[in-house]
């Protein structure tokens, strides 16, 4: 049975571009200068979350007197110098599937825990600006990923039901909110691997964003 599809909400770090790599990076290499250490399955509860999640997460592992502000600040000051320094890592098939989809007259959004800034820069870093219709940013959402709330705020800017929604998403928490609020999950895994639970509660799952285009086009979902 087809999908229709009216839209598609595109998650940014992890899916469109390669930064949840260059976030680890940031974590271990800032963490050495603090005297700190986090593992992969903190990166998987974080990943798609608001800045006072983290914090919150943090001030539970080091304590109060940890200079939580100052890592921050640290962090996301190294995470700007490497894209001003490298560019923006785009991950493949992005351009591609954002010209088939405009091609095709779908509504397109970016729906992210990100923050303008962050986003903009890479965006337009990117070459993509004009591709989107609509953008919702985190500090737009009083919920963060799991819960729904940013994917509905996107749809209702693109004027679309979310049951013909797709959510494009590399995340954990990002794609439960997708099944959370009745959109049509697709995970593109990125550093994140789902298991057989949760696989199965996806409407597909893609090795990369040039497999969206393949589903498309062998009718899986239809415009």
């Amino acid at each position: 049975m087809a999908h229709k599809v009216k839209a598609v909400i595109f998650d940014q770090d992890g899916l469109m571009f390669d930064t949840e790599r260059l976030s680890v990076e940031a974590w271990n290499i800032v963490g050495k200068r603090f005297g700190i250490s986090v593992g992969d399955e903190f990166f998987d509860g974080i990943r798609g979350s608001k800045p006072d999640t983290v914090k919150r997460l943090l001030n539970e592992m080091f304590g109060p007197e940890f200079d939580m502000d100052r890592f921050l600040e640290e962090k996301r000051a190294f995470s700007y110098d490497q894209i001003r320094k490298y560019g923006v890592p785009v991950k493949k098939g992005l351009k591609e599937l954002l010209t088939y989809l405009k091609e095709k007259g779908i509504k397109t959004a970016v729906a992210t825990s990100s923050g303008r800034q962050w986003t903009e820069q890479n965006v337009g870093g990117a070459g993509i600006d004009g591709f989107f219709d609509a953008y919702a940013f985190g500090e737009m959402v009083t919920h963060a990923k799991p819960d729904p709330e940013i994917f509905y705020l996107a749809a209702d800017m693109l004027g679309e039901r979310p049951e013909e929604c797709m959510v494009l998403e590399d995340s954990f928490n990002g794609i439960s909110a997708a099944l959370n609020g009745g959109f049509l999950a697709v995970m593109v895994p990125d550093l994140s691997i789902p298991g057989p639970e949760l696989t199965a509660k996806l409407t597909a799952k893609c090795d990369s964003l040039l497999d969206v285009i393949r589903l498309f086009e062998e009718g899986f979902f239809t415009v």
